[in-house]
């Protein structure tokens, strides 16, 4: 609770402070986070076999001994089996798994039932690759979810001490659990079925639709008359009134000509089956659902129905908190989630499986969220290498959106003009053809190619290195071309000196503001690299761009800001640097889209644009994408609100701009190879190679597990991969690691290509990368001096402002 002012009111948060980078005038906020994973980057070498490796590429080279290579293979497959049986004997590993899957859990046991020396037989394979691919993500990946990723906040400040790092006694701090929104959209929509509760439960008319007078304006389509009592009950049904209160608005206009509930309740029935309004709780798509769900149960006006309802609530709600209890015990866990799904059953009817395949969305009906119990703070020498280092690419970034903006204003003014010949443009007439200029084939995606090109000539990747054709053997060095652009010459990584690629990225990517309001902030995750946390205290580290999230907060998530020590903070510090944004009203069925990765920092200036049906977590933010006209204002397109309010039509597009820019930040075009190449002390790409799945030596499978093992290190050895890379086929969402001495790494490997070549074909894209940072440069600790991979995620403003910001 905030501290009262003199007055006795709540203090209004402060926003979460600027540090600057140097004297570039680019400032980063104090508050980032630091995401590491739950098991040790040491667990990776756990399956690795340099041994069986040597004698594999003996006989593949020289011709060596096949015998010794056997006996090699068969001794690493019997070590990797009792290791994987050990690993899935590991309490924490067991009770990781137990979250995200009671499936995989069988297969567990399946494998301790074989014991480590089991014979592995057809179905025992299958299980050692399971546990294979989920060890290699506990250990390696940086996801946040649960006590196998969870959540640190870190400091960024100007002090002199490169970091200063102190892990507490345990891996978490805190621990919460939470049912998925699915549970509690369930439980909403089982009592919207119910004819005792619907009466009294909200009546939502669907975002995107507007009512003027008596007609319904739909976008993209004329507009459609309404009766008295179709305006009149459509115009009522806001997400604040019950179906009761708005069919007594209804019944006291006498034009409706409706003359009993009953009536009115009906034709409320005909609207919503035609699909123009919604009937029921609507919860909103966050961690907030559950607190939304109860309010409005508590609200239900009928005493008897409101008791029944909220006991339905806390029957699911008892079988949460008794999950939560479990935590810390895999057994327990087990018990408690089948008998959430036993009460998840009886309470709304539904299916318990969700998703069911899926890696990286909500599969189960509850999860857990943790905080690392870890203080972590980082200092002037970070700052200042990320000043050198790192703000020129954000310079192009600026670029960046300014082009995407460019490109895209000049396909909305065509738009505009081909459509105002017959008339007033409506924002729906025009929205569907600008999106496809957006996402599609055109300027916008000119712009992008246009972008990676330039860094791909800045960076020295044009010619032989970007087609693939380097001799990986030599050692690379920089020069300036004739026409001023940094070249590589060698056949090794690339070290380019910051100060001349600030000069070139000043010639190539001048830009003077960012092109929307939005993009003005940027996510740079970085990985920083130290041997121990000793030296990363010293200031003895190097730095690695993992990705750079153009014109998107990636700390805008649930599953984040509910661990920072003053949300408030957040959120007033990016309506400091934004001011009231327009935000988009996402369907429940949005790509990769989870409450509890739902942005949560949204301000009540905030408009909301509705341009599907979605649900509605404040009717009085909704902007309804048909309500939208457009004009041209002194030059500049502008979208009007009925009530008179006018945006940018730049800026009622900037989620969309955002969501189009987020990932175009590639420094090197897609060839066949890439080398490293860093700026200073920071790795702005890592080495990369590009092929299919067909180019992996293993179409035609060979028939046993020791040919299909050779055959995966000829690959290697072909295209000059180094042992332990990551490895991402277009089939699947997130790169998986690979280690390519160990069997079991290359039996999950081999695995991957076979589903994917089943899924995609055979020409289904296949990325290797280098592994960057590797396990001795995990710097991480815990209170037992076990070492952790790490991300850390940063907010950055750019010190101008886009100029369509009112």
């Amino acid at each position: 609770m905030r501290e009262p002012d003199e007055a006795g009111r709540p203090k209004e948060p402060q926003p979460d402070e600027l540090v600057p980078l140097g004297d570039t005038g680019w400032q980063v906020w104090r508050s980032a986070v630091l995401r590491a994973p739950g098991f040790p980057a040491t667990g990776l070498d756990l399956l690795a076999a340099p041994e069986c490796a040597k004698e594999a590429d003996a006989l593949l080279g020289t011709g060596g001994d096949r015998a010794a290579f056997d006996g090699a293979f068969a001794a690493a497959t019997r070590r990797m089996t009792a290791r994987l049986h050990d690993i899935a004997a590991d309490p924490l590993f067991r009770e990781a798994v137990t979250w995200q899957s009671l499936n995989a859990v069988e297969a567990l046991d399946g494998l301790l039932r074989a014991g480590p020396d089991a014979n592995r037989n057809a179905r025992h394979r299958p299980r050692e690759i399971l546990v294979t691919r989920y060890w290699q993500r506990y250990c390696a990946k940086n996801d946040t979810i649960g006590f196998f990723g969870p959540v640190c906040w870190a400091s960024l400040t100007d002090g002199a001490a490169a970091a200063r790092i102190e892990p507490g006694p345990d891996l978490v701090r805190v621990r919460v659990v939470d049912l998925e929104r699915r549970v509690l959209s369930a439980y909403a929509d089982r009592l919207a079925a119910d004819p005792r509760f619907r009466p009294w439960l909200p009546v939502t008319r669907q975002p995107h639709l507007a009512v003027r007078g008596h007609e319904l304006l739909e976008a993209g389509l004329p507009p459609r008359p309404l009766t008295p009592a179709q305006a009149a009950l459509l115009g009522a049904s806001d997400g604040t009134r019950s179906a009761h209160e708005v069919a007594a608005v209804a019944l006291a206009d006498a034009r409706t000509g409706l003359r009993a509930a009953s009536d009115a309740l009906l034709a409320l029935t005909q609207l919503a089956e035609q699909g123009l309004l919604r009937w029921g709780i609507e919860l909103p798509l966050t961690v907030a659902a559950e607190a939304e769900l109860r309010r409005c149960l508590a609200a239900i006006a009928e005493p008897a129905l409101r008791d029944e309802a909220l006991a339905g609530l806390a029957r699911l709600l008892a079988a949460r908190d008794a999950l939560a209890d479990a935590t810390g015990d895999a057994a327990a866990v087990r018990v408690a989630l089948l008998r959430l799904q036993d009460e998840f059953v009886a309470v709304t009817g539904g299916d318990v499986l969700h998703r069911p395949g899926a890696t990286y969305a909500g599969r189960g009906l509850a999860y857990e969220e943790t905080l690392r119990d870890l203080d972590v703070s980082f200092g002037e020498p970070l700052l200042t290498m990320l000043a050198d280092t790192l703000v020129p690419l954000l310079e192009a970034a600026r670029w960046l959106t300014a082009a995407i903006a460019a490109a895209f204003t000049a396909a909305l003014h065509e738009l505009y003009d081909d459509a105002a010949a017959d008339g007033s443009v409506a924002l729906g007439d025009i929205f569907d053809a600008a999106l496809g200029v957006l996402f599609g084939q055109g300027p916008v995606a000119d712009a992008l190619a246009d972008f990676t090109s330039r860094w791909t000539r800045l960076l020295g990747l044009t010619g032989s290195s970007a087609a693939g054709e380097l001799d990986r053997t030599g050692s690379g060095s920089v020069t300036l071309d004739p026409a001023g652009e940094l070249g590589g010459t060698g056949s090794g990584p690339i070290t380019l000196d910051p100060a001349e690629v600030r000069a070139r990225v000043a010639r190539l990517f001048g830009a003077a503001a960012p092109g929307w309001t939005a993009a003005r902030l940027h996510s740079p995750d970085l990985h920083v690299c130290a041997p121990n946390a000793q030296a990363m205290a010293d200031g003895d580290f190097t730095a690695v761009l993992g990705e750079l999230h153009v014109s998107w907060l990636t700390c805008d998530s649930g599953t984040l800001t509910r661990f920072h020590p003053d949300p408030g903070a957040l959120r007033a510090a990016l309506h400091r640097d934004l001011g009231d944004r327009t935000l988009l009203l996402y369907p429940t069925d949005f790509p990769e889209f989870t409450a509890r990765i739902a942005f949560t920092l949204d301000g009540p200036g905030d408009v909301r644009l509705g341009y599907t049906p979605a649900p509605v977590p404040d009717p009085a933010q909704v902007l309804p994408l048909a309500a939208v006209t457009v004009s041209l204002v002194d030059g500049e397109l502008t979208g009007r609100a009925p009530d008179g309010r006018t945006w940018p039509l730049l800026e009622l597009f900037g989620p969309f701009l955002s969501s189009r820019a987020v990932n175009a930040f590639k420094v090197a075009a897609d060839g066949a190879y890439t080398p490293r190449v860093s700026i200073g002390r920071l790795v702005v790409h890592r080495q990369t190679w590009r092929t299919t799945v067909a180019d992996c030596g293993l179409n035609p499978e060979p028939a046993d597990e020791a040919a299909r093992y050779l055959a995966v290190r000829r690959w290697r050895d072909r295209l000059g991969l180094p042992e332990q890379v990551f490895v991402r086929v277009g089939t699947e969402v997130k790169p998986v690691y690979v280690d390519f001495t160990s069997p079991a790494y290359v039996a999950a490997f081999v695995a991957m290509v076979r589903a994917a070549t089943r899924t995609g074909g055979s020409r289904t894209p296949l990325t290797v990368s280098e592994m960057l940072p590797g396990p001795e440069q995990a710097w991480v600790p815990d209170a037992a001096g076990r070492r952790y991979f790490s991300e850390l995620r940063m907010a950055i403003r750019d010190p101008a402002s886009a100029p369509t910001r009112r």
